[in-house]
């Protein structure tokens, strides 16, 4: 489930986004085969990328109030997680940090332990996997993704159309949880549906060239017989508004986080490998429009967009003693925002830049259903409250957004 944090903040939502089934088989669309999945191109946002030369406005910690629940365990399961009232992430050192026990999850008896693919097939790595589709000529190209909720997938909005494109879309979509080379531990997965941000698919999304509010996409991953995706793999979860990030006088006084970043940047093992990069990433407001961004040092390229930004990421804490504690706003893996661009040539300023999770222009309401705040809270709930065709029950009624 999610981890809420909201601004008091009371209006209208500004945005009018739609669930988009995926079409049935039965359309004579002209599938992705296994051949296109292992071999197709890694996606970039082709929105001309922002200058990262210049000066930001760098954008302030809100007051938090961290919602109710714990991410999906590796048996799939939730658990209820602690509430925490104060703005800040851990200590009162006032310098983010992650700590977690070195151990590997449980793995899947289809990769054993002495197989390279064995890590991408344990929790919480198979929790992240490859969004693969086509483009409108046909050709098969591909994005990072994350699992949030037991059957929710979270990607970026670019990852599923061009900005500003209208009803064209990328098609036959498909998620591959794990993969690992030519290694597929938990399968392919097929697409049930999925919400673009309105102002995303019109092209007024508030920023300037590649740096927008709103590069964020949800799916909701179709059922095998009755069998949904998290049961094998597990899920992250979510917040809105900057959770784990804290300002001091130690972080420069920027608003700071250490993330762990994960995807198949095309540049790095051809990008069939999952990597992860991870370190201090800060909030801002970019270019003369303040879209709300973080930002991190990163050498990831095309292929790795979508792919999850993870506040305290890690299998297990360690069992503390003699009065010791995670620290504040420690909730594991929590996903706060997904790649969105960064500078094209990887040898130069090796940065990274992402949508946040919050509320703003387009999504300002501090609750959208039980799903939280701004834009996140906004597209889940718009997915989970569609109903699938011929079916009286919303997909949450159906068990999709556990």
């Amino acid at each position: 489930m999610g981890v809420f944090l909201e601004e008091p903040i009371h209006a209208q939502n500004k945005t009018k986004d739609v669930f988009k089934p995926t079409p049935g088989k039965s359309l004579g669309i002209t599938r992705i085969n296994n051949f296109e999945i292992l071999n197709a191109k890694p996606h970039s946002n082709p929105v001309s990328q922002s200058s990262t030369s210049g000066s930001y406005q760098y954008s302030s910690p809100t007051g938090l109030q961290v919602g109710p629940l714990k991410p999906g365990s590796p048996d799939g399961s939730s658990r209820r997680a602690p509430q925490v009232t104060r703005a800040r992430s851990f200590g009162d050192f006032g310098i983010p940090y992650s700590s977690v026990r070195v151990e590997l999850g449980p793995g899947t008896s289809s990769v054993g332990a002495n197989n390279k693919a064995y890590l991408s097939s344990t929790y919480p790595y198979r929790a992240i996997g490859k969004l693969v589709f086509k483009y409108p000529n046909g050709q098969a190209s591909y994005c990072s993704a994350s699992l949030i909720r037991k059957a929710v997938l979270v990607t970026a909005a670019h990852c599923v159309q061009d900005f500003g494109s209208g009803s064209t879309t990328f098609r036959d979509f498909k998620f591959v949880p794990g993969a690992y080379e030519s290694t597929q531990p938990y399968g392919i997965w097929e697409s049930e549906g999925y919400v673009v941000p309105s102002k995303w698919s019109d092209g007024t999304d508030n920023g300037t060239g590649s740096a927008r509010d709103n590069d964020i996409a949800i799916f909701l991953i179709a059922k095998k017989g009755n069998r949904f995706i998290g049961k094998d793999t597990g899920w992250l979860t979510y917040a809105a508004n900057n959770y784990s990030f804290v300002k001091s006088i130690k972080t420069g006084n920027l608003n700071t986080a250490e993330l762990h970043t994960l995807g198949y940047p095309g540049m790095s093992d051809q990008g069939k490998i999952m990597q992860v990069s991870s370190g201090p990433s800060t909030t801002l407001n970019y270019g003369s429009k303040s879209a709300k961004q973080i930002r991190q040092g990163s050498n990831f390229t095309g292929g790795s967009s979508g792919g999850p930004w993870i506040a305290n990421f890690g299998f297990k804490k360690p069992i503390f003693s003699d009065g010791a504690s995670a620290g504040n706003q420690s909730v594991g893996n929590v996903v706060v925002g997904v790649t969105s661009w960064g500078t094209p040539n990887p040898n130069l300023i090796k940065d990274n830049f992402s949508s946040q999770f919050a509320q703003n222009t387009a999504y300002p309401l501090s609750s959208y259903g039980q799903y939280g705040p701004g834009n996140i809270g906004s597209l889940i709930n718009t997915a989970c409250s569609a109903k699938p065709r011929g079916s009286s029950s919303t997909y949450a009624d159906l068990g999709y957004c556990d």
